[in-house]
């Protein structure tokens, strides 16, 4: 964390954060400096701009110990143009640079020696509304695209996407992202016989579900029919435009079936490129088990960090939010880590019965009160991240392995008030 703070008060990251049609932005003493800008956007939940400003300058105010509650540091069309000159990859950016070093310090657990992402897309609907003022008003219906560390419980990248783009598409634009040692985890919308081999040319280990019913692959249907545990099948060969679209290879690919049983006896069909004598049929369902905490992190970024309730109107205003937003999740997640170890390393404590896990949603406040003076450097910023951990160490709450809670018939999607915007 306080490398996080020295990296955005850093000239490096002053220089990457610029907007290239404002090369002088960030360079004046202002009153909401980079740095400064950087925590309010890691700080805003879903509220009245102005009072989310005021708010976050009191608990600097706090911090420092000149006293607390609403104090009014910068306006709220301050706080917009300031956004207005930030770089939008700025924050991604700062994102890589936060699991990188996560990552390079072996936090990140692994599967058999692989790191595990998992790939979704999920339905993205800000409030926003008609404004003839506003540049490149943000669309009221998008898709947010993301691969999630489920180990780690890390957002690994996030990006917006219109809402007509495919999901499959999002995915292959994502493919860079991923390393040598990773193993895809997909759900049913993305099996198809030129991501197969796609994924195949380029080396990429995957899991992904397969649709059982009409519209799948007839080998699917053949390999249930069966009652065979697994079989090696090859698919049928992409077409032309298909090689044209995605540039896969010609040749028709080949996959392994896995038969998957769940606790409720649900039958899965789960196609995979990985080796049978390093991976056994039994191990697969475990395995698909953990792509489902990609759908808790895009419910927590909603309903915790009010994703939807963005602080502006524009395009450039959700990038921003949900990169930020998305860091905020991230560092979140890593103050749950560090409560964790810090639970189960204290001796006096007996070993629980059952395994634990921080409340996220009680996490999400704890970092709204944590993040403005630790950003900046305010007060005693050691202190207020130890006070912090051990006060989520102290409300980890039971954690039951194999409890399922499906959604609730005639469920109603929640949506954020329109609220005043720049």
């Amino acid at each position: 964390m306080l490398d996080l703070s020295e990296q955005i008060a850093s000239d490096a990251f002053a220089q990457r954060a610029r907007h290239p049609e404002f090369p002088n932005a960030f360079t004046r003493a202002r009153n909401l400096p980079l740095p400064g800008l950087i925590a309010v956007l890691l700080s805003m939940r879903a509220s009245s701009q102005q009072v989310l400003l005021d708010s976050f300058f009191g608990t600097l105010c706090a911090a420092g110990g000149a006293g607390a509650g609403l104090v009014r540091g910068v306006s709220d069309r301050a706080f917009a143009k300031a956004r207005s000159h930030l770089h939008m990859p700025a924050l991604s950016w700062l994102n890589d640079w936060v699991v990188g070093r996560v990552d390079a310090a072996g936090r990140v657990p692994r599967w058999r020696g692989l790191r595990l992402v998992a790939a979704d897309a999920s339905v993205l609907m800000p409030a926003i509304r008609a404004c003839h003022r506003t540049r490149s008003l943000a669309s009221g219906d998008q898709r947010l695209f993301a691969l999630y560390l489920p180990g780690a419980e890390l957002t690994l990248h996030a990006q917006v996407h219109d809402a007509v783009e495919s999901e499959r598409a999002m995915l292959v634009a994502a493919l860079d992202k991923l390393g040598p040692d990773d193993v895809l985890l997909l759900d049913r919308g993305y099996p198809a016989a030129w991501m197969v081999a796609l994924l195949c040319e380029r080396g990429i280990r995957f899991v992904m579900r397969c649709d059982k019913q009409s519209g799948g692959w007839a080998s699917v249907r053949r390999f249930l029919h069966s009652g065979a545990e697994h079989a090696q099948v090859k698919l049928s060969a992409p077409s032309r435009q298909e090689m044209l679209d995605w540039d896969c290879p010609a040749e028709a690919p080949e996959v392994r079936l896995v038969r998957s049983v769940s606790s409720n006896a649900q039958v899965r069909v789960l196609a995979t490129n990985l080796s049978e004598t390093d991976f056994p049929a039994e191990c697969f369902g475990e395995l698909y088990h953990q792509r489902w905490r990609i759908e808790e992190a895009f419910k927590r970024l909603k309903q915790r960090l009010h994703l939807e309730a963005t602080s502006g109107l524009s395009q450039q205003a959700l990038i921003i939010d949900v990169a930020a937003k998305v860091l905020a999740d991230n560092l979140a997640s890593l103050m749950c880590a560090a409560a964790l170890a810090q639970r189960n390393g204290q001796p006096d404590l007996p070993p629980p019965a059952k395994p634990r896990r921080c409340h996220r949603g009680y996490a999400a406040n704890v970092m709204l009160g944590l993040l403005p003076s630790v950003l900046l450097c305010i007060g005693d910023v050691v202190g207020a991240i130890a006070g912090a951990i051990t006060l989520l160490a102290r409300t980890c709450r039971r954690s039951s392995p194999g409890r399922s809670c499906p959604r609730p018939d005639r469920h109603v999607k929640p949506h954020p008030r329109y609220a005043y915007k720049g």
